[in-house]
């Protein structure tokens, strides 16, 4: 029998605290005795389980479970077995099983990575799982090697007692695992660990063990799991919002595209024709807003080695990175490594890509002869763009209608959301609504899906995301019946020219290539090639074909497009997007682009059944 005082005890409150948030099914994060924590983002059947070794505690072992949703770490004592005791058996009464996986660090060398120590039949075939699923890390070329134990009292560190007796336990459908890790990512000399190896270990790790938690929710309990992934965290800490803010803040700083973009485009075509196309265009460029060395110490000055979710941790590292690149092009402009780092942000030609792109351009035959085509004007075709804001507007009020006509930029460009018209810019007719489609159904919608998530690098964009979205934006325009023979041949011609700039070729050189040929008029020409030679060497247009062969490579898989529309991100990047999704951290797609109505889909199932491009020529 407890008495009155019992109850008054800081441990007694501590723990009805804990039992009180997980009876009303809420976020539980409680500091326990001695800088302890237990932290539980919902009630669920499992938690990790790290209790401080005599010697103090690690710095691996002791952060594991921290990139978990379930979790606590604590001084061994008879108050830290009480309350995993209680949290287990309400747990357990609640979803017919519990399980209880506690970590510690090997003290003796030569033992496997990973030994999995079990032994309970409820158990069994938990371990095996997760023997399975850690033999698949791979780090520098490596499998790590995980082992099962088995046996009755070997489930605790040889300095402590099992967390719950093996009996009791059974009787109160609780599972408890050991999982005895190595320490393989130290210097065994020095004792001081391989961070990058550590970091990569980490993030494996974390998804092995969620799998394993998923096998045993799956066959030992009531609780509803679709994917693995749903068993990760839910919630982000304060320095994920923190930093997420601060990249953005820094890549908002300065607009890349404007800033490599020539403001004398005009002028520097008239000189060029006038010298017959023999002497080398200048261009001149906007000042820079910005001092890139600066910026550059901000931005590793941010502690993201500190966020313990490792897949947050690896979006902000890929963020980083990229910004970094895009600051060394903003020093390089008009110099030679500008076009080196432009190849690392946006990727090399591959033989594949480039004989395609010839293939498109031999494909298409030019007309010899053309009818005048009805051109539509810059003011013309910005009224029809806010037409078309107002009806994405009536899926999120957030939307901007605003369209701006000015003079400082080239053609139409989309920056933050907003549709820039060049004053003189035209459009034929036929092609106007397709250009609304890429231009506002695909970069402005995926502007404001990325918007609708908690974190803003959805909407300034992930590394990288410049050949999906424009790939997308590309299939917009042959969804929206506008991908005409001349635009397939511009999108191919501008690979060709990435190749020449990238091999050596002059912007005279490459200008002639396009005109003699592949028979470009002069000021299509001019234009493909200032696109491609602008800063000292844009490799950015290539993506424009590679992202659409993608994108049709991905439909004839049976794969739907709305997933693409989450916000500016890559391809590669959708496992990570899908993880996100599971884990209620990223929402579904809110804006849905007028393009994907049923009566465009029979382009769609064009493709999926069998489609390239090429068929997009004949049609």
């Amino acid at each position: 029998m407890t008495n009155e005082s019992d109850n008054n005890t800081p441990e007694r409150k501590t723990l009805n605290r804990i039992l009180s948030k997980i009876q009303n099914n809420e976020p539980l994060r409680i500091t326990l005795p001695n800088k302890g924590l237990i932290n539980m983002e919902k009630p669920v059947p499992f938690m990790v389980v790290y209790r401080i070794p005599p010697s103090g505690k690690d710095g691996f072992t002791s952060r594991l479970g921290k990139t978990e949703s379930s979790y606590l770490h604590a001084h061994d004592s008879a108050a830290t077995s009480e309350i995993i005791k209680s949290v287990a058996n309400t747990l357990a009464d609640r979803f017919k099983g519990f399980l209880l996986l506690e970590v510690w660090l090997a003290e003796e060398g030569n033992v496997a990575p990973f030994t999995v120590h079990v032994g309970q039949k409820s158990g069994a075939e938990v371990a095996e799982k997760l023997k399975t699923e850690l033999s698949k890390i791979k780090i520098l070329g490596n499998f790590l090697k995980a082992n099962v134990n088995k046996g009755k009292n070997v489930v605790a560190p040889d300095y402590y007692k099992p967390l719950i007796e093996a009996k009791e336990a059974n009787k109160s459908s609780i599972t408890l695992i050991g999982l005895e890790i190595a320490p393989v990512y130290m210097n065994e000399a020095t004792g001081k660990a391989y961070p990058l190896f550590l970091r990569d270990l980490r993030a494996k790790f974390s998804k092995a063990i969620r799998k394993g938690f998923f096998e045993f929710v799956r066959m030992h309990t009531s609780y509803n799991a679709t994917n693995f992934q749903m068993l990760g965290t839910t919630s982000l800490r304060k320095n994920v919002f923190e930093i997420d803010k601060e990249l953005a803040h820094y890549s908002n700083l300065f607009d890349f595209l404007l800033l490599v973009t020539p403001i004398n485009a005009d002028e520097a075509w008239k000189d060029f024709k006038k010298s017959n196309f023999l002497k080398e265009p200048v261009f001149h460029y906007r000042p820079m807003p910005i001092d890139p060395e600066l910026i550059k110490r901000k931005i590793y000055n941010l502690p993201i080695e500190e966020i313990s979710d490792p897949t947050l941790a690896f979006l902000f590292r890929d963020k980083r990175k990229e910004i970094d690149r895009m600051l060394d092009m903003m020093a390089e402009r008009e110099k030679p490594d500008f076009m080196l780092t432009s190849l690392q942000l946006f990727g090399p030609i591959d033989e594949k890509l480039l004989e395609t792109a010839k293939a498109i351009l031999i494909a298409i035959e030019i007309p010899e002869t053309t009818k005048k085509k009805k051109m539509i004007s810059a003011k013309e075709f910005a009224l029809m763009a806010e037409e078309e804001l107002e009806w994405l507007k009536l899926q999120d009020p957030s939307i901007s209608t605003a369209v701006r006509i000015r003079d400082d930029i080239e053609g139409i460009l989309v920056n933050r959301g907003t549709l820039n018209i060049n004053k003189n810019f035209q459009v034929s007719e036929e092609r106007a609504f397709a250009l609304l489609q890429h231009e506002i159904g695909t970069h402005v919608v995926t502007y404001y899906n990325g918007k609708a998530q908690p974190l803003q690098l959805f909407y300034i964009g992930v590394p990288g995301y410049e050949e999906l979205q424009e790939g997308l934006a590309v299939f917009a325009e042959y969804m929206a019946d506008g991908l005409t023979l001349s635009r397939l041949r511009t999108i191919a011609a501008r690979v060709v020219a990435v190749h020449q700039m990238v091999s050596g070729s002059s912007f005279i050189d490459t200008f002639f290539l396009l005109v003699d040929k592949y028979e470009f008029s002069e000021s299509a020409a001019f234009s493909l090639a200032m696109r491609v030679y602008r800063g000292g060497g844009l490799t950015k247009d290539a993506v424009y074909l590679k992202g659409l062969l993608n994108i049709i490579d991905y439909i004839k898989k049976g794969k739907s497009l709305e997933p693409l529309l989450i916000g500016k991100i890559r391809q590669g990047y959708i496992p990570v997007v899908q993880e996100l999704i599971h884990r209620q951290i990223l929402t579904t797609v809110p804006i849905k682009p007028r393009y994907l109505d049923e009566k465009y889909l029979v382009k769609y199932e064009n493709i999926r059944s069998g489609g390239n491009v090429f068929n997009m020529i004949h049609e």
